[in-house]
């Protein structure tokens, strides 16, 4: 702690950094007190917009989806990309080097293959889309994860243990609430980052990205970049 003694403080001293003028009546705790305030100013400003620049990857059914799982990512894309998080989609894998997609034509054909018995073929291709697919669940900073009981999935499961075994924020929609989650999900996670709609979760996002409050430090990390 700085000491500060009022007789030195006292004269005539110029604008200061932080915008107060030193005069003959000024005390010494008057520059001390706008300092500080000036400084908690200065670094609840800083702490707005914590989600910029974090990457988050979007887990969920690909294989047994209707619409391959590229509604509720495309739905979410916008929020995330406006608090300026990269997304990271297994729909649309941001690399242009990916040998194997898994949504539209090509899953029909993985699905041909599988049904004509053709499995060395299909687990080469499964191979390639599972690396890059585990990967960007390595290098996220958080995971959101959908589950809907009614659809079977595999590599979602594998996703969200991985992404909580890394502690990373995993936050996890569940399609007709958390009344509806698997059992063993409570057992794993916190229940409080399961959410009942993809608007809770926007709600609890936006809190995170204004620094409302303090989130668990033992998932949530943000570096000062």
């Amino acid at each position: 702690m700085l000491l500060f003694n009022r007789k030195v403080l006292k004269g005539d001293w110029p604008i200061l950094h932080y915008g107060a003028k030193m005069g003959k009546d000024t005390e010494a705790e008057d520059v001390v007190n706008e300092m500080v305030k000036e400084n908690k100013k200065s670094k609840a400003e800083n702490k707005q917009n914590r989600l910029k620049g974090l990457r988050v990857y979007l887990a969920g059914p690909i294989d047994h989806a209707q619409d391959d799982g590229v509604g509720w990512r495309d739905m979410m894309k916008p929020f995330l990309r406006n608090k300026g998080m990269l997304t990271l989609d297994p729909c649309d894998k941001p690399i242009n080097y990916a040998s194997y997609g898994e949504v539209g034509e090509e899953k029909t054909k993985m699905m041909e293959l599988k049904k004509l018995g053709r499995f060395y073929e299909l687990s080469e291709q499964m191979k390639a889309i599972c690396h890059v697919d585990l990967r960007m669940t390595d290098v996220a900073d958080c995971v959101i994860v959908y589950i809907n009981p009614e659809i079977p999935m595999c590599g979602t499961i594998h996703e969200l243990v991985n992404s909580l075994q890394q502690r990373k924020p995993t936050l996890v929609v569940v399609e007709g609430g958390k009344k509806n989650a698997p059992n063993w999900l409570f057992g794993i996670m916190d229940f409080n980052f399961m959410f009942d709609s993809f608007d809770d979760l926007k709600d609890f996002m936006g809190l995170v990205d204004e620094a409302a409050f303090s989130p668990d430090l033992t998932r949530w990390v943000f570096f000062d970049f």
